[in-house]
């Protein structure tokens, strides 16, 4: 079968969720317990998560690792900037990942676009 005769393949969803205000000030335990509810929300479940600070003044990285994919988050305090992506598949809803994500922090601006991941 040649990729133009294999059906559509929707591989997931993607949402990238971009935060000015309080999500880049979050402490490491604050961050890892507001993905982990985002990923509750979702119904997706966490196989690993693993966060780093890089000190005094700077900013954060995390990941959660799904058995539906991912959400990783990497802020940047002195910007007021937090980014996130969350990326499920399967019957998980991300949408539900989202407004957890969004709700988790005051704050000043939120912007967010969805992308279905896929081949088709």
């Amino acid at each position: 079968m040649t990729m133009s005769q294999r059906p559509e393949l929707v591989a997931g969803l993607h949402i990238i969720i971009e935060c000015e205000g309080r999500h880049a000030h979050l402490s490491e335990q604050e961050m890892s317990s507001l993905l982990h509810q985002a990923a509750d929300a979702a119904g997706a479940t966490v196989l690993s998560s693993h966060f780093h600070h890089f000190g005094e003044g700077g900013g954060l990285t995390g990941v959660l690792v799904l058995a539906e994919s991912h959400i990783t988050v990497h802020t940047w305090p002195e910007y007021d900037y937090a980014a996130f992506d969350v990326f499920m598949c399967g019957v998980c809803d991300p949408h539900k990942a989202e407004a957890a994500i969004v709700a988790g922090a005051a704050t000043v601006r939120v912007e967010t676009r969805a992308i279905t991941r896929g081949i088709g």
